[in-house]
Formats: structure tokens, sequence, C-alpha cells
């Protein structure tokens, strides 16, 4: 199985979750919110070849921390993939804030090659999109995707996924928007610990349970395989 997208260094017990990952055979990408946490975590990560560790500089955390570039140009020589990166523009109540934000994710998509990345969209889905077509950024997953169903077939015609987590099930909204993705557009993320399954935080122990729900929506035999051969296409 493939966790598309989960905070490691968030639990309250990170070697708890690795010990998870490991045991149940999961490949996860591991996100991060700075270079600097990336930093912290990729000597560990090095030995765990499950676990796949993204450099990333999350747009909410834009207010109080600067972007290293020096120290992400250094990291995207080491890992191909990147994450959590992009705009959130349900904090950014001002235009000024919205400009610093895309500021730094041009400068993300700017500095990438062929690198994989996994992007934050709040309420700022067009100009995401906008901005990855404009830099031709290759790859990027677009993470808990909450935007227009209307702009799906452009993300998906830019060559693009969607990382989809349990939490869009439990909506009308968050169904009518996992009718509109094709499914060689899938892929499945936990995003633990801020997400949740059956009210307690999501663990990977919980990843089988969420591709058979998945399975079950889409009538798809074996949601593992369809995720398997997604992730494939797009590392290729």
């Amino acid at each position: 199985m493939i966790d598309a997208h989960i905070h490691i260094d968030f639990y309250d017990k990170p070697t708890k979750i690795i010990k998870e990952i490991m045991s149940e055979d999961i490949s996860a990408i591991f996100v991060t919110h700075l270079p600097e946490l990336y930093e912290k975590q990729k000597l560990m990560m090095k030995i765990i070849p499950q676990i796949f560790l993204a450099v990333g500089f999350h747009p909410i955390l834009i207010n109080e921390y600067e972007f290293n570039k020096d120290l992400f140009v250094n990291a995207i020589k080491e890992t191909k993939f990147v994450g959590e990166v992009g705009l959130d523009y349900s904090i950014a109540k001002t235009e000024k804030s919205q400009v610093k934000q895309k500021k730094i994710f041009e400068q993300i998509c700017k500095s990438v090659n062929k690198h994989i990345l996994s992007v934050h969209s709040r309420q700022a889905e067009i100009d995401v999109l906008t901005l990855l077509l404009k830099y031709k950024v290759e790859n990027a997953i677009f993470h808990w995707y909450t935007g227009p169903k209307e702009l799906i077939p452009d993300i998906v015609g830019a060559g693009y996924y969607f990382s989809l987590n349990q939490a869009m099930l439990r909506t009308n909204k968050g169904r009518g928007i996992l009718k509109e993705i094709p499914l060689n557009r899938i892929l499945i993320e936990t995003d633990g610990p801020f997400s949740k399954y059956e009210g307690s935080i999501v663990e990977p122990l919980c990843l089988k349970e969420i591709y058979s729900a998945f399975g079950e929506f889409y009538n798809v035999g074996d949601m593992e395989d369809l995720v398997f051969q997604n992730m494939s296409s797009l590392i290729e």
C-alpha cells in the first residue's frame, strides 16, 4: 500500500508510526513543513527504504518563518519529493499576504526539475494550477483537494494527480469531488495526524480499511493495485 501524504513528525509518537509503516509494508511519502525539518529527519529516513522524505514549506507558516531557499535547493538535490508546498488563501486575508505566499511558491516551482510536488491549495486552487503551469512543473499531486469541481478537468489535463483521504468520503462536497476524478489520477493519503478515521487520529494501521472504503466507492476490486500503477506512472 501507498500513503501519498503523511506528517510523521507531527504525531505524538513518530517512532510508533514508523514501526506501523514498516510492519504493514506501506510505502509512505513523509511531507515536511520546512526545509529545516527535512534536514532534521533526513539521516534517520535514509535507513528506512519504505519512507520517502519530502522537503517542503507549508504556506500556513509564512508569517512565522522565512523561506530558506538555499536549504531548500540543497535538499532537492537529495530527494525527488517536494511537499508540503503551495498556497492557502483561507489564512491570507489581504492581497499582500497572498502575494507573499505566491512569491515563495514561485521560487519553489522555478527550482524543481522533474520532482514530485505534494501541493496544498486551499481556497487558492486556480492560482496554484496557474503557477504550476507557468513554470512547467511536470509532476504534482493535489493533496486533499476541496476546490471547484469545474477545475478538475484542467488539473487532469495538465497531467497532475490527486491524493484522496478518508475525510473526503464523509461529506457530500467531498464525494462530489471524488466522482469527478478519473481512476488513473487517484492516489490515497492519510494526511495523519491532521485527519481522523472513525473518530480517532488516523494512523497507518487504518490504511487497509481506507483503501477498502475507496474501492467500494469507486467499485474497484483491487484499489491497492490501482494506486500502485498510478504512482508508478507518476514516478516514471
